[in-house]
C-alpha cells in the first residue's frame, strides 16, 4: 500500500485572533496578535501524522477564492498527496474566525462551512484502496459513507473523528474500526452524559475501539476487552483549538504502530495537551521527540475498570 493514511473531510482557513479577554456583546477589545492557518479535523491530524513520518493523502475540496491557493500550497508543503483533491470553480472555501481568550484559555469560533463538496462520483477510489487507514470527519455525508465502504472492502481501517453530530452518523458508524469523539457528541447522539454507557453503546454499533475525550477531565478508551481512563496532562493551556483533531491523529499513529492500547491512549493524550501550550494547530504541533520525552518522564494516571 502506498499510503499509511488517506483522509477525507472539511478543510478551512482559520483566522486566529488572540485577545486578552473576550469582549462583552456590542463592545470592543484590542487584538494582541493574529495569524492565518489551515484547519479542519482531518487536515490537522494528517499534518501531525506526516510530521511523525507517515505517508498521507488528503481528499477534499476548496473554492477558487483568495483562500483556495493558500489551502493547496500549505497542505502540499506538509507533504500531503493532494491528487484526489479538487478546486471547485465558482465556490467559496471554508473559513473560520477563532477568537482566543488568553485570560480564560478558551476559544470562540464562527465558521463558514462550504456549500459545495466532492460528490461520491468524484472520489478517486484507487487512492482509498492504497491506504492502511482512512480517516474521516463525517463531511460530506454521502462521500464520506462511500469512502468508508471502499476502505472496508479493501481491508483498510476506517477511523472517524466525530467532533459534533452530523447527518448520517447512524449509517456511517457500522463501517468504523476506530471512533473518536468529544463528550458533547455522546450527549447529542446518544442523549446521555454517562461516558461508560456511551462507550459500550458505540462499540455495539460497530467500532472495535472507541475513545471519548473531555478536556481537563482526561480521555476514555473502550474495546471489547478493555476499559481505560487516562488523566489529562497538566499544562498551561494557551489555545485548545484543534486539540481533539491532534488527539485523533496521535491515536491513529499509535494504532498504525500496533502499540498496546495503554501506550496509545497516553501518547494521544500527551500530544493533544502539548499542542494546547502553543497558539494555533500546525505551529503548535509537538515533535515526536517532545512527545516521547514526556511519555518517558511524566506518569499519567491510567485507571481500568470492568
Amino acid at each position: 500500500m502506498n499510503f499509511d493514511v488517506v483522509g477525507l473531510g472539511t478543510v478551512v482557513v482559520d483566522h486566529l485572533v488572540l485577545l486578552s479577554h473576550h469582549p462583552a456583546q456590542d463592545a470592543k477589545t484590542n487584538i494582541i496578535s493574529d495569524a492565518y492557518q489551515i484547519g479542519g479535523p482531518v487536515p490537522t491530524a494528517q499534518v501531525l501524522l506526516s510530521r511523525l513520518g507517515k505517508q498521507c493523502a488528503f481528499i477534499g475540496s476548496w473554492g477558487d477564492d483568495q483562500y483556495g491557493p493558500l489551502i493547496a500550497e500549505e497542505l502540499a508543503a506538509e507533504n500531503l498527496d493532494l491528487s484526489g483533491s479538487r478546486q471547485l470553480p465558482g465556490t467559496r472555501s471554508g473559513y473560520a474566525q477563532v477568537w482566543i481568550d488568553e485570560s480564560a484559555s478558551t476559544r470562540t469560533i464562527a465558521c463558514y462551512r462550504p456549500e459545495h463538496w466532492l460528490q461520491p462520483v468524484d472520489l478517486d477510489e484507487s487512492i482509498l484502496q492504497q491506504a492502511r487507514a482512512v480517516h474521516l470527519d463525517g463531511w460530506p455525508q454521502a462521500t464520506c459513507l462511500r469512502a468508508a465502504q471502499v476502505a472496508q472492502q479493501s481491508g483498510a481501517k476506517v477511523c472517524l473523528d466525530a467532533g459534533s453530530l452530523k447527518p448520517g452518523m447512524e449509517e456511517l458508524i457500522p463501517y468504523l474500526n476506530v471512533m473518536n469523539c468529544p463528550r458533547r457528541f455522546i450527549t447529542e447522539y446518544l442523549d446521555t452524559d454517562d461516558i461508560h454507557a456511551a462507550g459500550q453503546e458505540l462499540l455495539q454499533q460497530g467500532p472495535e475501539l472507541v475513545t471519548i475525550t473531555d478536556g481537563v477531565n482526561g480521555a476514555w478508551l473502550f474495546t471489547e476487552s478493555t476499559r481505560l481512563h487516562c488523566a489529562a496532562l497538566p499544562v498551561l493551556s494557551l489555545d485548545t483549538t484543534g486539540a481533539g483533531d491532534v488527539f485523533s491523529g496521535a491515536l491513529l499513529y499509535g494504532i498504525l504502530e500496533d502499540w498496546p492500547v495503554e501506550r496509545t491512549l497516553k501518547f494521544a493524550s500527551i500530544t493533544a495537551a502539548l499542542k494546547c501550550e502553543r497558539l494555533g494547530n500546525r505551529d503548535a504541533l509537538p515533535t515526536l521527540a517532545e512527545i516521547n520525552a514526556v511519555l518517558q518522564t511524566k506518569e499519567l494516571r491510567l485507571s481500568r475498570w470492568d
